[in-house]
């Protein structure tokens, strides 16, 4: 058990904020790198609260690639948490509802939608569509995306998420789009190698089926 140094958590009208410094050495990484993989929308963040004798708790985890660190705040927070790790924590907990969620829900109708007329966007396009709120709003189009891509694999659907195209990628997802297939082992490739082509044209093309049924052909929306 760890107890975190006073400081570094802060809550503030319910939301919490949990210093680089505390988190980032425990995904492997350094506080200008964790900030950077944020903005890449490579870290994703739950928080939960606890529910009976476990009332007024809240857990938050953290991921990053194959690295997870599991945090639990007590009621006073403000100042001390413990942790453990992820797979022995007894605390009973009910999902918060998070801005996240929101953004997810959206995507997934507007993807749908996409599917349905055959085309494809880019991340900007997608937050542009969405009408997001600034800062980092690539950033929230990525974690509803794994979001979607989790669902899809417990479903054992197409990933819709092979829809939202990278400018910067001659029309291929985010690298983060591949590490998070591999995560959830529909690829075994590498995320930055050659076979990424392959992958993403077959789940693309299965997509646009399952999702919209249409055929190969689609068109690009930026």
């Amino acid at each position: 058990m760890t107890v975190l140094p006073a400081g570094a958590i802060s809550i503030t009208d319910g939301a919490i904020v949990i210093a680089a410094e505390a988190v980032a050495p425990r995904l492997g990484l350094k506080p200008e790198a964790l900030q950077a993989e944020m903005q890449r929308g490579q870290v994703a963040c739950l928080f939960e609260t606890g529910v009976d004798e476990d009332e007024g708790r809240t857990r938050v985890t953290v991921r990053y690639h194959a690295r997870s660190w599991t945090l639990v705040i007590e009621p006073d927070g403000n100042e001390r948490a413990t942790t453990w790790s992820a797979s022995t924590i007894p605390l009973e907990t009910r999902a918060t509802p998070s801005h996240h969620d929101g953004v997810a829900e959206q995507l997934r109708t507007c993807l749908q939608n996409m599917a349905a007329a055959g085309v494809t966007i880019t991340y900007g396009g997608l937050a542009r569509l969405l009408e997001l709120s600034p800062p980092n709003t690539i950033h929230q189009i990525t974690v509803a995306l794994e979001r979607l891509m989790e669902e899809d694999a417990e479903a054992g659907r197409p990933f819709i998420a092979a829809l939202v195209l990278s400018k910067a990628r001659s029309g291929l997802p985010a690298v983060g789009f591949f590490e998070c297939a591999r995560r959830l082992g529909r690829f075994a490739g590498d995320p930055n190698g050659a076979e990424t082509r392959s992958f993403h044209a077959t789940e693309l093309i299965a997509a646009l089926k399952f999702w919209g049924g249409c055929d190969a052909s689609c068109d690009a929306v930026g």
